[in-house]
């Protein structure tokens, strides 16, 4: 297997279901799917109570500088003054972020037609 690729809920869970319900070792799941690794087989039997119906937990990640709010106020901004200058955008989120960040956020709701001042 690749490296750091998940297995699918669906394999887990029959690999769960081998191990709890047919009473297979790890040895012999590896013998049926030879492709995983047994320390991925024992990993995945360890972790199987901390998932819910089978998925994985999120990963956490960085924390995002902009909340939803300040979204909001961005977007709110621009559709009342579509020429607001770059100075007025970072004061309105308070200069939490850059202006790329800002630029992201318009290309992630399809503003890309907004012409920066």
């Amino acid at each position: 297997m690749p490296a750091r690729s998940e297995l699918t809920p669906a394999l887990r869970e029959r690999i769960c279901e081998l191990h709890s319900a047919a009473h297979w070792g790890y040895r012999r799941i590896h013998q049926r799917y030879p492709w995983i690794s047994i320390s991925t087989i024992r990993y995945t039997i360890k972790k199987e109570h901390e998932r819910r119906a089978g998925v994985s937990k999120p990963r956490s990640g960085r924390p995002r500088k902009l909340d939803t709010t300040d979204k909001v106020r961005l977007l709110d901004a621009i559709s009342e003054n579509p020429r607001i200058t770059h100075e007025d955008l970072l004061a309105e989120v308070s200069y939490k972020v850059k202006i790329d960040s800002i630029r992201r956020l318009l290309n992630t709701e399809n503003l890309r037609k907004w012409r920066y001042s």
